[in-house]
């Protein structure tokens, strides 16, 4: 099994060019340790980056250590970009990645439909909510961070996304208060209830279990 993990992350770092050196991220998780990858793709196929996650045996079961190597190098401007776990549960909506470099970005990847979560709560507290990806000038990134929303099993067929702009996290106050904002339109809020206002999917990949 650790074998395999290492195969893995080798192909998904060697196409985006990342050297050998981060496989031991997969060296170190151990066969009893539940272990997932995405590779995460733009619209029209590159690779661009990959994600792993993986119980941390130094953490409580319920703590997932993510690691997210991400080299675009046609972006040219520095910038956080929202990451989330998206259901990808909805075959009506098409199944995994799916899009067309040709078309609007606002097409790309909604078959990935929204982001996973339990039940009616808007973003901010959707289950698929993770830190945003920070891409320097070169238009790479590098993050490490633990998480105990979900699984490496519960994202077994499920799409992880990097989106165009930066993610508000829900966190806008909206109201008629002087330290509050009103929404321009109800669409402006709804964005921000349900991606943070993330912008369009820039890159998808449906994560594999290792």
């Amino acid at each position: 099994m650790r074998h395999k993990r290492t195969l893995a992350v080798v192909a998904a770092a060697a196409s985006i060019g990342v050297g050998v050196a981060v496989t031991a991220v997969a060296r170190n998780a151990s066969a009893a340790e539940p272990f997932a990858l995405v590779t995460l793709r733009t619209a029209d196929g590159a690779a661009i980056g990959y994600a792993t996650f993986r119980n941390d045996p130094g953490q409580p079961a319920t703590t997932v250590a993510v690691y997210i190597d991400v080299r675009e190098e046609t972006t040219t401007v520095r910038s956080f970009h929202g990451f989330h776990v998206h259901a990808n549960d909805n075959p009506d909506n098409g199944v995994g990645c799916i899009a067309d470099s040709s078309q609007p970005a606002a097409t790309w990847f909604t078959s990935a439909d929204g982001h996973l979560r339990e039940g009616t709560e808007t973003h901010g507290a959707h289950k698929g909510d993770m830190p945003p990806i920070f891409l320097n000038q070169n238009g790479k990134a590098i993050a490490t961070f633990t998480i105990d929303r979900f699984t490496p099993a519960e994202l077994t067929n499920r799409a992880v996304i990097l989106h165009a702009g930066a993610d508000n996290f829900g966190n806008v106050p909206v109201g008629t208060g002087a330290d509050q904002y009103s929404a321009n339109s109800p669409a402006a809020l709804t964005a921000t209830q349900n991606t943070g206002n993330a912008g369009a999917r820039y890159a998808c990949g449906v994560v594999v279990p290792l």
